[in-house]
């Protein structure tokens, strides 16, 4: 099953906020089966947001998007994809008690802006916020399963564990990944990758070797998905460079 991040906002791209949720979303969608198939960061513009939710529903299983939830005019997500999925916004009477709970328990008042983010696409899946005030939203179609979260690192990681990943895993049976690392020290890349030439060429299909040199090593990533045979050459996987 093939996997895309979505990750909006002005922050990421002009470097002002490290998107770090793209990077623990790839490890914990990995990590339970999902093949990751690309990152796309994009701008808070309508158009940019619609490019690539396009493009991504014509190539994966599931889209998980982060950010652009906010109650400011700047953040469109949500009003991007009811329209996209052809639905309207109404209130949701559980997500309003959420935020007015939250809210409270932080000392303030709810004001008009809070209150907007009760609203809900009227075709989609309300994903619960325990945590922050914007919910998320599970979308279907042609197959394919759209998902917004906050781009609020702990929010969305909760909402990932408590409800996304557990959801996914009744939905889909995935197959086991497994990533074995090997290590080499004072080599080159074009050097080991000369000596492990034959080694390399006899490796089953179902594994994909990586080379990722780093200053004074080069590491060396096995990957396949599956089958236990493939598990056991992974393993046992040894290569002695003279």
């Amino acid at each position: 099953m093939k996997l895309d991040i979505l990750s909006i906002g002005d922050e990421l791209l002009i470097g002002q906020t490290l998107n770090t949720n793209a990077h623990w979303l790839s490890q914990q969608l990995n990590k339970i089966g999902f093949e990751i198939r690309q990152h796309t960061t994009v701008s808070d513009e309508k158009m940019h947001i619609l490019t690539a939710l396009n493009d991504a529903l014509e190539n994966v299983d599931v889209v998980l998007i982060t950010g652009g939830l906010g109650p400011t005019k700047d953040d469109l997500t949500l009003e991007v994809l009811t329209e996209y999925f052809g639905g309207k916004l109404i209130m949701n009477q559980d997500v309003y008690q959420d935020i007015e709970r939250l809210i409270g328990e932080r000392g303030f008042e709810m004001n008009e802006l809070n209150k907007q983010q009760a609203l809900v696409p009227n075709n989609a899946r309300v994903i619960r916020n325990q945590n922050g005030t914007a919910p998320g939203t599970w979308f279907e179609k042609n197959g394919t399963i759209v998902i917004s979260m906050p781009g609020v690192p702990y929010e969305m990681k909760a909402m990932t564990n408590n409800t996304i990943i557990p959801c996914l895993l009744e939905k889909y049976t995935l197959p086991h990944i497994l990533h074995q690392m090997i290590y080499t020290q004072g080599i080159p890349e074009s050097a080991l990758a000369q000596k492990l030439e034959k080694w390399e060429n006899e490796l089953p299909k179902s594994i994909k070797l990586a080379y990722l040199p780093s200053p004074g090593m080069v590491k060396l990533r096995l990957s396949t998905t599956g089958n236990n045979s493939s598990f056991k050459i992974i393993g046992s996987s040894r290569h002695t460079c003279n």
